[in-house]
């Protein structure tokens, strides 16, 4: 059988202890509570016995009558009268009853109670005696004659019975220990096993997704809430891992195709320039697509170091006070003088006023710049760019006439490394424009979202807290 788990033996041990506290502490109640109940019937047969002695009148004839009670009297019940004595005003002991025994002869017992002067004062005693390593128990009544104490009575009777059956009661109480023990036990034990199993399972799915493998078993028909929650947790984890995992190898994919092959071109082009198999005008052009690819590498060479920088939270952000209308129109009109966006119509839409925001121009300026090339690659020919002023927040709407995101696109277009949407040129980058565009929003205490996509273009918005003071 396996052994028990960590907790188990430890929720055993906690069991055990607090049910031998409480069998000691039962036992100890129940012993005192026994003593109590032995010295209350001492005190009424005490009672009777004195009131029998006073109506004897004498010695021998409360003998003769104890002696018929102790033959005739009715079978009610075990025997409690062992040694009955009287005392005297003057301390003189008479043992009337003694039945036989070990330490009934003792000096000790039949020596007078400490205690006899309270007694002779109307006062009842109770007393343990320590007799040949025997207990026993002592009450005192007094005899009252004319409203006067003139003897004392006394019962004594060992303890070895109380003794006997408060162990039998502690043997109950153990045994019903070892009964609750064992049944906690093999019910922590089967809810261990129950427990466990489970998280035995994703531990060995967690050994799985190490070794690299991303889609292991789970268990099923979990019923604890907690134990469903993990599980589902886990397996959305191990999803995203898979996730992650494939967009890894998409990416060392790409970024090797990526600078391949602007490298091979720029090797090969200067090659050719150096090696004079090109000249005049066709050696001018080649070394100007080799100046075109080494700014493409430039670009992506600055996106991964952008992106490591926001990553480890170390990305110079300037706070100064700037015109955003100002800068969209600058870098809407040098758009619009760029070779690359020839046949693409810009319309812009600004308030009448400037409006100020507190940010890094350059920053903002690269936002911009990542949604018209992005609407470039998607053939766009008409971009508009419109800003709407709001409360406390400037908006800036950046929509396109291009093919548009496709739907099973649109959940990951702010991942990072996804190059799931390319225009027709088939450069799709790292896929790092837009992921880079939503830090520096954020960075700037705004945000990008999406607004729309369809087979007729795409819309996103810019959000950019303004400056409390211009």
């Amino acid at each position: 059988m396996p052994m028990l788990t960590y907790w188990t033996h430890r929720y055993v041990l906690v069991l055990l202890a607090s049910l031998v506290i409480l069998a000691v502490v039962s036992g100890i109640s129940m012993q005192l509570r026994t003593y109590e109940h032995i010295y209350n019937l001492l005190e009424m047969r005490a009672e009777q016995l004195s009131d029998s002695y006073t109506r004897s009148g004498d010695n021998t004839s409360f003998r003769e009558r104890m002696r018929y009670e102790e033959v005739e009297r009715p079978r009610f019940g075990p025997r409690i009268t062992d040694v009955v004595q009287v005392a005297d005003a003057q301390g003189n002991v008479l043992t009337l009853i003694k039945d036989k025994g070990p330490g009934r002869d003792s000096p000790a017992l039949n020596k007078l109670s400490a205690r006899h002067g309270e007694v002779l004062a109307g006062e009842k005693v109770r007393e343990k005696l320590y007799i040949d390593s025997q207990t026993w128990l002592r009450v005192g009544v007094p005899i009252i004659k004319d409203g006067v104490a003139v003897r004392a009575l006394y019962i004594s009777m060992p303890a070895r019975n109380i003794l006997l059956e408060t162990r039998r009661l502690y043997l109950a109480l153990a045994l019903l220990t070892g009964i609750i023990t064992l049944a906690g036990w093999l019910v922590l034990y089967h809810l261990s096993r129950r427990l466990t199993r489970p998280l035995r399972e994703i531990a060995a799915a967690a050994q799985c997704i190490a070794g690299g493998r991303y889609d292991p078993e789970l268990p099923d028909n979990v019923k604890e809430k907690e134990l469903q929650q993990l599980v589902t947790s886990f397996r959305n984890m191990a999803r995203q891992l898979k996730q992650l995992e494939s967009l890894r190898t998409d990416l060392l994919a790409g970024v090797s195709h990526e600078l391949r092959t602007p490298i091979t071109s720029v090797r090969g082009m200067v090659q050719a320039v150096h090696d004079r198999v090109v000249t005049g005008d066709e050696a001018d052009e080649f070394l100007r697509i080799t100046l075109n690819e080494s700014k493409r590498l430039q670009q992506m060479v600055d996106e991964l170091l952008d992106f490591s920088a926001f990553e480890a939270g170390a990305a110079p952000i300037k706070k100064n006070v700037i015109d955003i209308k100002s800068l969209a129109e600058e870098v809407t009109r040098q758009m619009e003088c760029s070779p690359e966006f020839t046949g693409i119509v810009f319309e812009l839409l600004t308030p009448g006023e400037p409006v100020w925001v507190k940010g890094d121009a350059g920053r903002l300026r690269q936002i911009l710049l990542n949604f018209f090339n992005n609407s470039r690659k998607a053939s766009a020919t008409i971009i508009k760019i419109t800003l709407l002023l709001e409360k406390s927040s400037i908006i800036i709407d950046i929509a396109d006439n291009g093919k548009g995101i496709a739907p099973s696109h649109q959940p990951y277009i702010f991942e990072r490394f996804y190059r799931g949407f390319g225009g027709k040129s088939g450069k799709q980058g790292l896929g790092l424009g837009l992921t880079i565009s939503r830090l520096l929003a954020e960075a700037h205490g705004g945000n990008i979202a999406l607004i729309h996509t369809d087979g007729e273009g795409t819309a996103f918005s810019l959000t950019l807290p303004l400056a409390e003071e211009g």
